[in-house]
């Protein structure tokens, strides 16, 4: 195994049996066939998979997929302690467009079994939202509402996250369409003061680690872009042959071979803000060179 070692947390870089990750999210099935076919003429690995201690996966459903679908035994990852304080779960906003009407958007939650309850503001939603952990907010405008669900339609996270999946479903083919943004966006007035007249948000259920971890356990996937998980640090740019991970080999060796290879690079570290191929990290960083000869 390979260690770097940030402030507070330890990230530990080392191969894996495919078998020993832990799916807790749904994969989106046009994104794994594009990423199957791309990974079938890469040489090489760019990231590897980031997972806790526990062998869930926080970043890397769609290339773990790829991987097993490809047949390769291992995998490289970067193991980090999901239980610490700095890893953080956090969920995705769906910002809806082309609502011509809000009342449309409200009719596809009725039909689904939703309650509708009229909030004044945003602080009142979101005091609806945390005193009622699996129920959804939607805003139009300055027009706030809570969105709720009977329990025997919604007593998980999991299947909260599912009507959600069958909802949006049924907005598509009313020509609504959905995009993800940061729950976080809430929180930026700004952000939201420039929603268009068109434009909708459906505020998600917080996620939490345990959560995730009872999904996890009860063999339970949420739907795709239902977690963000946020990590302290990330390894980037590690570049490792593909080839090697579908070696029929013993897992030690492979691995030594990993740390040799990884132990051959410069590592640059980073502060979080950096965007890198058009990718912006919030993060620190931990750059993988090749060093100079």
């Amino acid at each position: 195994m390979f260690v770097l070692e940030t402030k507070n947390v330890r990230l530990i870089l080392e191969a894996v049996p495919v078998s020993m990750l832990r799916v807790h999210e749904r994969i989106i099935p046009e994104e794994a066939q594009k990423l199957l076919l791309q990974l079938k003429n890469w040489a090489l690995l760019h990231n590897p998979i980031i997972c806790g201690t526990n062998n869930i996966i926080l970043d890397g459903h769609h290339r773990t997929y790829a991987f097993k679908q490809l047949g390769f035994p291992y995998i490289p990852v970067c193991k980090i302690d999901y239980q610490h304080e700095d890893t953080q779960v956090r969920c995705w906003f769906r910002l809806l467009t082309n609502v011509a009407y809000i009342g449309k958007v409200m009719e596809v939650f009725r039909r689904a079994g939703a309650t509708i309850k009229p909030v004044g503001n945003k602080k009142g939603l979101q005091a609806g939202l945390e005193h009622n952990p699996l129920s959804f907010g939607l805003q139009h405008g300055s027009l706030y509402f809570l969105v709720l669900f009977p329990r025997h339609q919604v007593h998980d996270a999991p299947e909260a996250y599912d009507q959600l999946e069958k909802i949006q479903n049924k907005l598509a083919d009313g020509g609504i369409t959905t995009n993800y943004i940061p729950c976080e966006a809430a929180e930026d007035q700004d952000t939201f003061c420039e929603l268009q007249p068109n434009q909708a948000v459906i505020w998600t259920p917080q996620i939490t680690k345990d959560m995730v971890e009872e999904a996890v356990n009860q063999n339970k996937c949420f739907a795709p872009k239902t977690t963000r998980h946020v990590i302290p640090a990330r390894p980037i740019n590690v570049n490792v042959p593909i080839s090697w991970f579908r070696e029929d080999v013993p897992l030690n060796q492979l691995d030594k071979r990993f740390t040799r290879f990884l132990n051959e690079k410069q590592v640059m570290r980073l502060p979080p803000g950096q965007v890198i191929d058009g990718r912006y990290y919030e993060e620190e960083l931990f750059v993988f060179l090749d060093k100079k000869r």
